[in-house]
């Protein structure tokens, strides 16, 4: 039977020549039938189906593709999570990776929004007040070095072993406020025996509360009672006990509190003054005979620059307008003194303060007093207010025997006139 195409059956246990069949062996799906493959009844790729899912697959990355496009995901709505990988996944559910989102920087971090410039500006701000820290805390221990040259020899009592109420003063407590500082300033004179007395008695208050600076002169001649000594001149306290009995003895009478001190000797004083470049004074004509007659000077009423000599003298005249004129130019002297101190340069005032500060005594410590004054810094421009205990008409002037001339108090109605002078409140707790 001749052998056609259709009849053509290789023999058994023979396999025909590779060749035989196709001279192409890759295209094993030929739609010729000449040297075609026998076809398997279960064939090893389904093509069909593997072409639906790649087909299908694009078509979702397309349309996933145009509806970012379109619409871009908000933040919220963006995957949670981000795969680092390209291409697909196996199960063709992952998208390609966003490598713009991956790297871009958050805006919280210096990114796009602003957010980088008010960072710079949070450092800017944060390097002005690390270097404003840095000068604060260099003029603190330069002012704490200048204070700890000062006398601090002069008052080893405690100044409580003498507290107590006087029998001639109120019985009210001691009165105090955390918004004003006090203290007390003496000038020192010493007698041919060398017997210290407080010739001079201003208490420096500063009001923070009221942004007022205060002075109080109490008058040197004032009939007080001082711890176990009895009624004497108020002068008399710092001659018996130093600073702490002329700080106790003003609590006792006049029942504020009084605490710190700062004292200088009158020689001192001038000292001071001169440094500072003298006072700016007007002279009336009373006060101008006083200095020609004592002095030898040839002033004309007028304004008079005095320094050394002449500016303490102006203090201490005792001749004209007695202890009232007197405690009056005191307390001028020391204001002008003040605002000096705050227009002198800090090279020169340098130099002045390492020559005074030795000679000045205190019990204030050097950190303490530095903080005092660089918390209290605007006092230079609060307003002044002066006045005198006690006040005309709260006093007879009275000559005693064995004690002299002496001034006696109406304390009950000085102690409240002080208050409100201090504290702007007369209340008696």
């Amino acid at each position: 039977m001749p052998s056609t195409p259709q009849n053509h059956q290789p023999r058994r246990g023979r396999t025909p020549p590779y060749g035989s069949y196709n001279n192409n062996p890759r295209d094993v799906y030929s739609n010729s039938n000449a040297g075609r493959r026998p076809q398997q009844s279960d064939p090893m790729v389904d093509i069909s189906s593997y072409s639906n899912r790649r087909r299908t697959a694009n078509a979702r990355q397309t349309a996933a593709a145009h509806q970012r496009r379109v619409a871009p995901p908000s933040r919220h709505t963006q995957e949670a999570q981000v795969r680092y990988h390209d291409g697909f996944d196996f199960d063709d559910r992952a998208t390609p990776v966003s490598r713009q989102r991956a790297v871009q920087p958050s805006p919280v971090y210096g990114g796009r929004g602003g957010s980088g410039v008010r960072r710079k500006k949070h450092h800017a701000l944060r390097n002005i007040l690390c270097v404003l820290l840095a000068l604060l805390i260099a003029l603190f221990a330069w002012i704490t070095a200048i204070f700890s040259a000062m006398d601090r020899t002069h008052n080893k009592v405690d100044q409580s072993t003498y507290a107590r109420t006087p029998e001639h003063a109120p019985t009210w407590s001691i009165k105090s406020s955390p918004w004003i500082t006090n203290i007390l300033l003496l000038g020192i004179d010493q007698d041919p025996d060398n017997t210290h007395r407080s010739d001079t008695m201003i208490l420096f208050s500063i009001d923070r509360q009221h942004m007022k600076l205060k002075m109080t002169s109490f008058l040197r001649d004032t009939y007080v009672e001082i711890p176990n000594h009895g009624r004497q001149k108020l002068n008399a306290a710092f001659a018996f006990g130093g600073p702490a009995m002329a700080m106790q003895t003003l609590e006792n009478n006049y029942r504020i509190k009084i605490d710190q001190y700062m004292a200088v000797n009158f020689d001192t004083f001038a000292t001071i003054l001169n440094e500072f470049g003298g006072i700016d004074v007007t002279l009336n004509e009373g006060l101008c005979k006083e200095f020609n007659a004592n002095l030898g000077t040839h002033f004309t009423p007028g304004k008079r620059t005095l320094k050394g000599v002449q500016a303490l003298y102006y203090t201490r005249i005792r001749n004209y307008g007695n202890d009232y004129g007197r405690a009056q130019r005191q307390r001028e002297v020391i204001g002008q003194l003040i605002k000096k101190m705050a227009t002198v340069g800090p090279v020169k005032l340098n130099s002045i303060l390492k020559k005074i500060m030795p000679m000045i005594w205190t019990n204030i410590p050097a950190a303490k007093l530095s903080a005092i004054c660089m918390l209290n810094m605007p006092v230079v421009f609060f307003k002044q207010k002066t006045q005198q205990i006690p006040q005309d008409g709260t006093f007879d002037g009275k000559d005693l025997d064995g004690v002299g001339w002496v001034e006696v108090a109406d304390m009950e109605k000085n102690c409240t006139l002080l208050r409100q002078f201090l504290f702007e409140d007369s209340s008696h707790s």
